[in-house]
């Protein structure tokens, strides 16, 4: 019952030797000297009867015991910082650490804009922004070692963790306006107009890069329909793609949130079958949403819905 209590900075040091892999990089990343974190992992070894990490110059992976502890260690962390955070609800502390994933490019922007509200309302929580793409997030949400992620992927990417939508955005077709599709445009009576994925075929494109969310579901359309895209290179930023397009280099397929300020000299095309995915805030299965969290996830909801009302 005392581990609610107990300092768990032993525990969290040893969760930084397995995430970095490395007991170097880890004494950086701690502000610790290699010797003394060497040491705090000597004493707790010898505790335990058992090494916990195989020790090498590249990689320090954990062993089988070491699997086990860490298993349970970051469930106890959960507990402890449901604990916290029920309690907090409870008596109005408000005291503890969000860690939050985000992506690169649309995260930063989403931060510098709500974490300002978000401090003035629990002044005393600290809030702690990690960049990563989101098949890291999933990970370190599903380990624990995130407590929020905020991810932007289709339903069939979702894993067991929990998802909150905070709102859906249709994939775009993005063309030099000078370029003639017109044999290949496909009118629809109240909605964008949409290009299939034929009328790319010879065409030069810029996609986002395979690490991303997009991408597998783009390399599977491509191959289900039998096409071969000619691909001139791959980015992380969508804004390049779209620089790409208007100085009529290529084609590309970005979210339609992206286009903003990029409308002129591109023509933007639905899909023949159109496609969405989810901007959503990802939790551990199970686990507790304190007030301050789901207020956090409210500022940013409310953040992608003035997004999609600009122009």
């Amino acid at each position: 019952m005392n581990f609610l209590f107990m300092d768990t900075r032993l525990i969290e040091h040893i969760l930084k030797i397995a995430e970095e892999r490395s007991i170097t990089k880890a004494a950086e990343k701690l502000y610790l000297t290699q010797s003394a974190l060497n040491q705090q992992l000597l004493h707790l070894e010898h505790e335990l009867g058992t090494t916990l990490f195989n020790r090498s110059k590249t990689n320090w992976g954990p062993t089988k015991a070491g699997e086990i502890y860490l298993e349970g260690v970051r469930e106890m962390l959960q507990v402890k910082r449901a604990t916290y955070s029920r309690l907090s609800d409870l008596t109005h502390g408000y005291k503890g650490t969000i860690r939050v994933g985000m992506t690169p490019v649309r995260g930063p922007d989403m931060f510098i804009h709500i974490y300002p509200a978000f401090h003035k309302e629990y002044p005393n929580m600290e809030v702690i922004p990690y960049e990563m793409n989101v098949f890291q997030m999933q990970k370190l949400v599903s380990s624990g070692d995130l407590d929020l992620g905020f991810m932007t992927l289709f339903e069939s990417q979702k894993d067991d963790n929990e998802y909150q939508n905070l709102y859906g955005e249709e994939i775009l077709i993005a063309v030099p306006e000078s370029w003639d599709f017109s044999n290949w445009i496909i009118h629809r009576e109240g909605s964008r107009p949409a290009l299939p994925l034929q009328a790319l075929k010879d065409r030069p494109l810029i996609l986002l890069r395979k690490k991303t969310t997009m991408r597998p579901i783009l390399d599977k359309l491509f191959r289900t329909r039998k096409i071969v895209p000619q691909i001139l290179f791959d980015t992380a930023n969508p804004a390049t793609i779209l620089e790409m397009v208007r100085a009529e280099i290529c084609c590309g397929i970005v979210a339609e949130s992206t286009t903003r300020g990029f409308n002129e000299k591109i023509r933007y095309y639905a899909m023949d079958k159109p496609l969405h995915w989810n901007v959503a805030a990802s939790y551990p299965k199970g686990s507790f949403v304190s007030k301050a969290t789901q207020c956090f996830i409210d500022y940013a909801k409310e953040y992608w819905l003035r997004k999609t009302k600009e122009k």
